[in-house]
């Protein structure tokens, strides 16, 4: 059972390093025989690996029939951001009790790495983990770990994966490390519409920026 679940993963990691490098692009489609085959592996993993895509909303399609990378309008990408930005910031409010003074020399360290990082940052992408850091010691102390997972997948996986290539040009990294630093300084606040407002337009103009690239790159 645990083979089947590395040759499981096995399969994700390839369908998510195929959009990185530009090898699959939104809109085509993934076919089971051809991953298993170029992978050495039964169709059975690549089948698993469709349905945890398909969960993380980077493949569309039903049983049966051809799955694709999902292809979102420009419409879809700025509603998804929305949605994350609003649940990031309902996330903290919930937990605010939680933020003692540990929880924000947690972010604020964070916050100091990825300022550091960004003075040599070639592009965002050399910013992902850092990112990633940032927003996951934002989430760390709310308990409803549910809405956390909703508020992560519901736009990083589009950002970082399915639109990489224009996720990676939105901000310079001086303007990325800013604009978390604004964030950190709501949540420092502690009032609640100060950070849900930070964070809702963290997120709009990131999927803004995002779909009009996008938009111009498919044009």
């Amino acid at each position: 059972m645990s083979q089947i679940k590395t040759y499981a993963e096995q399969a994700t990691a390839y369908i998510k390093q195929c959009l990185l490098d530009g090898t699959l692009a939104p809109g085509d489609p993934l076919r089971e025989t051809e991953i298993a085959r170029h992978l050495g592996i039964s169709r059975g993993p690549v089948r698993e690996a469709l349905q945890s895509l398909l969960l993380q909303g980077l493949v569309t399609g039903e049983p049966q029939k051809t799955r694709c990378i999902r292809h979102l309008t420009l419409q879809e990408i700025e509603d998804s951001y929305c949605l994350g930005g609003t649940l990031e910031g309902a996330c903290i409010v919930q937990s605010l009790e939680r933020w003692d003074d540990a929880a924000l020399a947690s972010v604020r360290d964070i916050l100091a790495e990825m300022e550091r990082q960004s003075k040599t940052a070639p592009g965002l992408a050399a910013l992902s983990q850092i990112d990633d850091a940032f927003h996951d010691a934002l989430l760390a102390p709310c308990r409803n770990r549910l809405m956390v997972d909703i508020a992560r997948n519901s736009c990083a996986h589009i950002s970082k994966f399915l639109y990489y290539r224009c996720w990676d040009t939105l901000f310079s990294p001086g303007e990325f490390y800013e604009r978390h630093a604004v964030l950190y300084e709501a949540v420092a606040s502690r009032e609640p519409a100060t950070i849900e407002r930070a964070l809702l337009d963290h997120y709009a103009e990131s999927g803004r920026r995002l779909g009009l690239v996008c938009g111009k790159q498919e044009g």
